[in-house]
C-alpha cells in the first residue's frame, strides 16, 4: 500500500506537469525567449542530451515555479525509457505513429482526414508539428516498453478478494499518536542537565558573527492610513484612470463537456472533441470567432454535462483570475477574445470546450471599497516612507531614539512607546520578534559598526524601522544564559527521541483492551483519539501527526472488534497504539460487482510499481557507470536567469510545488473543476 500511494504521489506529480503545461494560456511575459533556444546541457543520459532550452520550454510553459530538479529528473527518466525501448527494438514507427494520429484527429462523423486541422492543432498543443510527433512517438514506445517489462504480471483472485476486503471493511477506532514534538512538550530539563549538555557540546553555540543590539524607531503604515480620507468624487476620478482590463468584473464562459467513461477510450473521446472544434470553426483555423447562439445549439446537444448543457453551455457566474489554481481549464478563456474558443482540454475524466463570452463590467460602486482600500494603502505607504525619511535624518542628528519618537509621535499618529522597539543581540539569520527573519533588516543594520550609528529607514512588516546600533559584541564563547532558550529545545528533542518509544511501548503494553487504551494514554499524560467509519488507506489523525503507513494499515486489518496493537507502530516520526471498537465488514455481495475494475486498478498498480522499479535500476545502473551527467552549475544559471527575469516570488519553488500537489489530490476526487464563482 505504501508503495501504491508513493506512485500515486509520483503520478499526481506528473499530472501536474501535463496539466500545467496543456492548460497554460501562453508563455510567461518575463521569460527571456532566448533561454528556451539554449542548447547547453542541462544533462546527459547515455547518447541522448536535455538542453537547458527544454527545461526552460518547460518552464515557461508550467506558468508557475516547480523545482528544475523535479523536472530534471523527470526528463531524465523519459529519456530512459526511451534508451530502453531502442535497446529492446520498441521504438514506435513512423506507421504507429501516423495511426495514432489518424485515430485522434479524424472526425467520427465519416468525415475525412484533414491535415490542415490536424497540423494547426498539433502545433498549438506542442509549439509544433515535429514536438508533438516526437511526444507522441515517445509515448508510444514508453506503453510498448511498459507492455514489455510489465507482461508476466498478473492478480490472483485472492490478491483482489483481499484488496476489496482492505477497501470495504470500516473500524472504529481509539487510537494514540505519539510524537517526538508531544513527548518534547511533557520534559523539563534541569539546570544540571542543561548546563552538562553545553559544556559538552559548547563549541556549536560559538558566536562567529558580530551580534548587534539594535533599538529602533517603528512607524506603522496603517496609523498613517487610518488619518486619510477620500471622498467619492476622488475614488471616480480614480476609477475613470482604471484600465478597461481592471474595471472587469468577470468573464462569462460556455462549455461543452466530454466524459471519458475508461482511459482506454480517452482517444476516441478526444476525437469527438476536435470534431466538435472543427464543427464550430466550420474550417476556418485563425481569428475564428463563435457566436454564443451557434455554441449553445452544439452544446445543446452534444455536451455531456446536463446541468449546462440544457442551458446552451452556459455556465453560471463569471470566470475570474486565480493565479493559485492555474490548472483549471476555466482560467484559460482569461486570455482569450470574446467568442474565441478553446482546443479540446482534458482535466481528470472529462474533456472541455470553452468559449469565451462576454467581460461584465465593475460599476463604480462596486469598485468603491476596492479603490479605497487601494488609494489609502498607497498614499499611507508614500506619507509613511517621507516621514521615516525625515526619522531617519532626525535620529542621525539626535542620536536619541526616545526623543526623536516623542517627537514626531503625533505625526506618525501613534503612541512613544508603540514607536521604541528593541532587539536581543543578534546576527544575520535570528528570528527577531515582530520581524521574523528579515533580510531587509539584516541589510540595513549591517552598516552599523560603532555604538549609536544610525541607519537609513528600514521597510519592515507593517511599515518602515529607523535602526540604532545600542550595542555590539565581537565573535566569542556564548554564555550558558545567552543560548539557554537554544539549549533547552536542544535538550528536550534529545531526551524525546529517547523516550518517544519507551513511552509508545509503555502505553500499548499496558491497553489490555480496545477500551482500556484511554486510561493507558492518560497514565502517561497522553489523550487518545477516535476515528469512526475509518477505512484503509486514509490517513489517521490529524495536524503534524497525521499519516498512515503499509505496516499500520496490516496492523489494523489483522485486529479483531476489541482488540489493540501489542507493539507501536512507527509512522515517519511518530508512533501509533492503535485498539479497534468495532469492525464492519466488507459486503461481499458488492464483490462480483466491483471485481473487474479492482482487477484493472490492481493489475495497474502493480505494472506501475514493477515498470518503475525497472526504471529505478536502469538509472542506478547507468549512474554507476557514469553514463549520466547532470550540470548542475549550467541550471543553477537557468533558475538564477529566471529569478531575475521574474523578479522575488512570496514563496520557494518547493513551497509552490507542494501547494500545487495538494489541490490536484484534491481535484483528484471531484468529477470536475471547480465552477466560476458567483
Amino acid at each position: 500500500m505504501e508503495r501504491t500511494r508513493n506512485f500515486l504521489l509520483i503520478l499526481f506529480a506528473v499530472i501536474l506537469v501535463v496539466s500545467l503545461i496543456v492548460f497554460a494560456a501562453m508563455p510567461s511575459r518575463n521569460l527571456e525567449s532566448n533561454l528556451t533556444q539554449s542548447d547547453d546541457l542541462a544533462a546527459e543520459v547515455g547518447s541522448k542530451t536535455i538542453t537547458i532550452g527544454d527545461l526552460a520550454t518547460l518552464k515557461q510553459n508550467a506558468q508557475v515555479q516547480i523545482p528544475s530538479t523535479f523536472l530534471v529528473n523527470n526528463l531524465i527518466d523519459e529519456k530512459l525509457s526511451a534508451i530502453e525501448a531502442e535497446r529492446l527494438g520498441l521504438t514506435a514507427s513512423d506507421a504507429e505513429v501516423a495511426a495514432k494520429i489518424r485515430e485522434g484527429f479524424t472526425p467520427t462523423d465519416g468525415r475525412a482526414f484533414d491535415q490542415g486541422q490536424y497540423e494547426a492543432a498539433a502545433a498549438r498543443q506542442a509549439g509544433s508539428v515535429a514536438a508533438y510527433e516526437e511526444s507522441l512517438r515517445n509515448r508510444i514506445s514508453r506503453q510498448k516498453l511498459i507492455a514489455y517489462v510489465t507482461s508476466g504480471v498478473t492478480v490472483s483472485e485472492e490478491e483482489i478478494l483481499d484488496k476489496f476486503k482492505e477497501q470495504n471493511t470500516k473500524f472504529d477506532l481509539t487510537y494514540v499518536p505519539i510524537s517526538t514534538a508531544d513527548v518534547s512538550e511533557k520534559i523539563t530539563p534541569s539546570d544540571d542537565e542543561l548546563k552538562d549538555y553545553f559544556e559538552k557540546n559548547k563549541k556549536q553555540y560559538y558566536i562567529s558573527s558580530p551580534q548587534k543590539k539594535i533599538k529602533y524607531i517603528y512607524l506603522e503604515t496603517a496609523k498613517i492610513g487610518e488619518k486619510l480620507t477620500f471622498t467619492d468624487e476622488e475614488l471616480k476620478e480614480e476609477y475613470e484612470k482604471l484600465a478597461d482590463d481592471k474595471k472587469i468584473a468577470g468573464v462569462k464562459v460556455q462549455e461543452i463537456v466530454l466524459r471519458i467513461p475508461k482511459p482506454e477510450e480517452e482517444s476516441q473521446v478526444m476525437a469527438k472533441a476536435n470534431q466538435i472544434v472543427a464543427e464550430l470553426k466550420k474550417g476556418k483555423e485563425e481569428d475564428v470567432t463563435v457566436t454564443e447562439e451557434a455554441f449553445a445549439e452544439v452544446a445543446k446537444g452534444k455536451s455531456e454535462k446536463p446541468s449546462t448543457a440544457q442551458n446552451g453551455g452556459r455556465v453560471s457566474g463569471l470566470v475570474r483570475a486565480n493565479p493559485n489554481n492555474t490548472s483549471d481549464p476555466y482560467q484559460r478563456i482569461l486570455n482569450m477574445k470574446e467568442g474565441e474558443i478553446t482546443e479540446p482540454l482534458q482535466f481528470q475524466s472529462n474533456i472541455y470546450v470553452l468559449r469565451r463570452g462576454e467581460s461584465v463590467k465593475k460599476p463604480f460602486e462596486q469598485s468603491k471599497k476596492e479603490l479605497e482600500v487601494s488609494r489609502r494603502n498607497t498614499k499611507a505607504y508614500t506619507a509613511n516612507a517621507a516621514l521615516a525619511q525625515k526619522v531617519a535624518e532626525r535620529l542621525k542628528k539626535e542620536k536619541d531614539v526616545e526623543k526623536v519618537a516623542e517627537e514626531f509621535a503625533s505625526e506618525a499618529n501613534s503612541q512613544k512607546s508603540e514607536m521604541i522597539r528593541e532587539t536581543g543581540y543578534v546576527v544575520p539569520g535570528d528570528e527577531i520578534d515582530k520581524l521574523g527573519i528579515s533580510q531587509d533588516f539584516e541589510q540595513g543594520i549591517a552598516t552599523l559598526e560603532t555604538k549609536n550609528d544610525v541607519g537609513d529607514k528600514i521597510p519592515i512588516p507593517g511599515g518602515f524601522a529607523v535602526p540604532l546600533l545600542a550595542d555590539k559584541k565581537d565573535p566569542r564563547d556564548a554564555e550558558f544564559d545567552e543560548v539557554k532558550s537554544k539549549v533547552i529545545e536542544a535538550v528536550k528533542s534529545a531526551q524525546a527521541r529517547d523516550k518517544v518509544e519507551e513511552i509508545a511501548t509503555s502505553i500499548a503494553k499496558s491497553a489490555n483492551s480496545a477500551g482500556s487504551l484511554k486510561s493507558a494514554a492518560a497514565a502517561e499524560k497522553f489523550e487518545a483519539q477516535t476515528a469512526e467509519d475509518f477505512v484503509l488507506g486514509s490517513p489517521l489523525g490529524s495536524g503534524p501527526t497525521a499519516g498512515t503507513s503499509e505496516a499500520l494499515q496490516e496492523a489494523i486489518f489483522a485486529l479483531k472488534k476489541g482488540e489493540v496493537t501489542k507493539k507501536p507502530i512507527k509512522v515517519g516520526e511518530n508512533w501509533y497504539v492503535v485498539g479497534v471498537n468495532d469492525r464492519i465488514e466488507a459486503n461481499m455481495e458488492n464483490f462480483t460487482k466491483e471485481r473487474e475494475q479492482l482487477l484493472a486498478q490492481n493489475l495497474d498498480q502493480k505494472r506501475s510499481r514493477v515498470f518503475l522499479d525497472y526504471i529505478a535500476a536502469v538509472r542506478q545502473k547507468m549512474e554507476g557507470s557514469g553514463e549520466i551527467k547532470i550540470y548542475k552549475a549550467a541550471i543553477e544559471k537557468l533558475d538564477e536567469q529566471l529569478r531575475q527575469n521574474q523578479g522575488p516570488s512570496p514563496q520557494t519553488p518547493q513551497q509552490q510545488l507542494q501547494q500545487q500537489l495538494q489541490q490536484q489530490i484534491q481535484q483528484q476526487q471531484q468529477q470536475a473543476p471547480p465552477p466560476p464563482s458567483n
